[in-house]
């Protein structure tokens, strides 16, 4: 083999390798163009996911909050259903007090009743005498 063709058999093998580079070099950009796209997808994807566990929490607290809300407000209805028990208890011992006076009253205005009856009768007859 001349060196003219041994150049010349370099110089295509060269070509050929600079050809399989070329194409390496495009197949990468393909790839990096796939990798920054892949990137992006993976960016909007953590941020709608933080956004979705963001109003989670915060739906999740407001729930908490009106649990507690609601157990508070229970508490304040039981409390007072028993003050008014309480007050049902204490009106109903001051009405059987009233209702005790009331007889007592009762039995005064009869024995007064009768006391005038008596006077009015003696006081009705002649002389009184009868």
């Amino acid at each position: 083999m001349t060196p003219e063709e041994r150049f010349e058999r370099i110089e295509a093998n060269l070509e050929r390798v600079s050809l399989r580079l070329d194409q390496m070099s495009d197949r990468v950009d393909i790839l990096t163009e796939r990798m920054d796209k892949f990137e992006v997808t993976l960016e909007v994807l953590n941020h709608t996911w933080n956004e979705r566990f963001n109003k989670l929490w915060e739906t999740q607290t407001i729930i908490m909050e009106a649990q507690n809300q609601s157990w508070q407000a229970i508490g304040t209805v039981v409390q007072t259903i028993g003050t008014l028990t309480q007050t049902v208890g204490n009106l109903s011992e001051t009405v059987g007090d009233l209702t005790e006076t009331v007889g007592n009253l009762t039995q005064k205005v009869d024995k007064l009743t009768d006391t005038v009856d008596t006077i009015v009768k003696g006081l009705l007859r002649p002389n009184g005498k009868e």
